[in-house]
């Protein structure tokens, strides 16, 4: 099997360390939310055909995307990405992460370049709220200093489905026809993992439809998604 780029792992692996890095407790309230959402989950039916070509949508205001995250211990999360605007070319891009532990958003502006490329995006700004709801911003030479956090919701961008086999995948999403499938490798310091992904044009932002783990059995599905209406949670 081809492997794609780095794009899918990272936005997962980034919640695990970030869960190890600042060992908070479980919140009861988040946990009870998050459990109920994904119990009242019911698969849309919707189909979508196959592919026409190798494209993948461009990116637009307004678009977004949410996948269900479970764990390898069994605990659930909501992964929300969303375009919330434009700045002198660069797009504003949202990431709201829903955990046992409580809620997280990153709202980075980024200039995408080529999107078969992630070595062409350009972080321009970041702005991140904490669980507590306590606001940070990074702009100039202090983006470089927390590039590694960033990095990987800007590589979930980056699509390149050039010789990759097709198979069918259905989600609470849909039915997708020949999604292009792929392994996506990811590495964070001494961390390591693998994934086998499944990727369709019809989803905007990252094409993104399903991941499970190879060497951590953990999933990503695609839950819902839209062309329009996302707004932000960051100001």
């Amino acid at each position: 099997m081809k492997t794609a780029l780095l794009r899918v792992a990272i936005p997962v692996l980034s919640g695990c360390l970030f869960l190890l890095a600042c060992g908070p407790s479980l919140d009861s309230a988040a946990k009870t939310d998050i459990d109920r959402r994904v119990a009242v989950l019911v698969p849309s039916g919707q189909a979508f055909p196959a592919p026409a070509g190798l494209v993948p949508k461009p990116l637009l205001g307004g678009q977004w995307t949410q996948h269900k995250l479970t764990s390898d211990k069994g605990e659930h999360s909501l992964i929300t990405y969303k375009i919330v605007g434009e700045d002198s070319g660069a797009y504003w891009v949202e990431v709201a992460n829903e955990s046992y532990y409580g809620k997280t958003v990153t709202k980075i502006l980024l200039s995408v370049g080529d999107r078969m490329n992630p070595n062409t995006m350009e972080i321009r700004a970041v702005k991140m709220k904490d669980k507590n709801g306590k606001l940070s911003e990074w702009e100039g030479p202090t983006i470089q200093l927390g590039k590694s956090m960033w990095q990987g919701s800007v590589n979930m961008l980056a699509v390149s489905w050039q010789g990759l086999p097709q198979e069918a995948m259905n989600v609470v999403a849909g039915n997708f026809t020949a999604c292009f499938k792929a392994r996506t490798d990811a590495s964070w310091g001494g961390w390591h993992t693998s994934s086998t992904t499944w990727m369709h044009p019809a989803v905007p932002i990252s094409g993104l439809v399903k991941s499970v783990g190879i060497d951590h059995p953990s999933t990503m599905e695609l839950i819902g998604f839209g062309e329009t209406g996302a707004t932000s949670e960051i100001p």
